[in-house]
């Protein structure tokens, strides 16, 4: 049976340990490291005790390193565990978790530290690695969900005008009718058209065309009700749908429409073009027959076409 002195002891099992072991004075040089400590850092025991602590740290660690190192020998603090960063004799980092203690003489005064670290470089790393992943994983989905929110607006907007599209107007259409005819109050649909659209297009190009739906898509934006919608149903036409009101109030809105735009006037180079709409109405009070008002208010914008543009007129005789 082997007999060992206490001290042999102790420095075999300081120098065969796994974990590396690094023992300073109060000002943190190494009076003594073990030889995990020396495999991790490169350096051998000698070229150890003629360093201290900041020679492995990391330049931008070493305030953090001291501060530590301040709070526990004044005994601030009676221990200290940390994931830290240490610099190899090679000039690789390498993460480590740390645990710091004081080391005390007889009369219980703070005379050095002893620190006792493992190498958790793999595992840092590792969650590094599942971090920038799942950064990466949240901006994919957040992409993906701007992707399908645009999507969905594509599906539902006019891309020129950014009013509803047809589409969206016959579920919007279908959906009143019904509140129409469940609550017995009446609604009104009107179909509004460029005049001479083409004659526009065909002078000045299909830019400028362009610019004139969309500064009557933004007249039409501004004069209805929060309560009403509007979209392009198709072309240089417009669909308002006027919910929960009378025949006269639809009117006073499409006749204040059709002044507005009259207004109007799109500079274009050195010049100023106007344009004009016409605007068909059809109301229902709110009883059966309202499916076919759409098609009534094709028809009045029509009268109002052969009548000589720029006017509103009426399906009902009696509005």
């Amino acid at each position: 049976m082997i007999k060992w002195k206490i001290e042999d002891l102790y420095s075999k099992i300081f120098d065969s340990t796994v974990v590396a072991i690094g023992i300073t004075d109060m000002n943190g040089r190494y009076l003594a490291v073990n030889n995990a400590w020396c495999k991790l850092l490169g350096y051998t025991s000698e070229e150890a005790k003629k360093m201290c602590v900041n020679d492995v740290t990391p330049p931008e660690d070493i305030d953090s390193s001291t501060t530590n190192m301040y709070r526990l020998i004044t005994g601030e603090m009676p221990g200290i565990r940390l994931n830290r960063r240490y610099m190899r004799k090679d000039g690789l980092y390498f993460w480590a978790d740390l645990h710091v203690s004081p080391i005390t003489n007889n009369e219980h005064q703070i005379v050095g530290l002893v620190g006792i670290f493992v190498d958790i470089d793999r595992q840092v790393k590792a969650e590094e690695n599942l971090q920038q992943l799942n950064n990466q994983l949240i901006n994919a989905n957040t992409e993906l969900q701007r992707a399908m929110e645009d999507l969905s607006k594509l599906a539902r907007i006019d891309p020129l005008t950014q009013l509803y599209n047809r589409r969206v107007l016959n579920e919007i259409l279908e959906n009143e009718l019904q509140r129409s005819i469940r609550n017995k109050r009446g609604f009104a649909v009107a179909m509004a058209d460029l005049d001479n659209f083409k004659r526009i297009n065909d002078s000045y190009g299909h830019e400028v065309g362009d610019l004139a739906l969309m500064e009557m898509a933004k007249i039409l934006r501004k004069e209805i009700r929060t309560t009403d919608f509007v979209g392009r149903w198709g072309g240089e036409e417009f669909l308002f749908i006027f919910t929960e009101t009378t025949c006269q109030g639809a009117l006073i809105v499409i006749e204040r429409i059709r002044q507005t735009v009259e207004n109007v006037q799109i500079p274009v180079k050195d010049i100023k073009i106007g344009f004009t709409v016409s605007i068909g109405l059809s109301y229902h009070s709110g009883g059966e027959g309202g499916n076919a008002i759409v098609e009534e208010a094709d028809k009045a914008l029509y009268r109002a076409k052969v009548s000589g543009k720029n006017r509103c007129e009426f399906f009902q005789n009696n509005c």
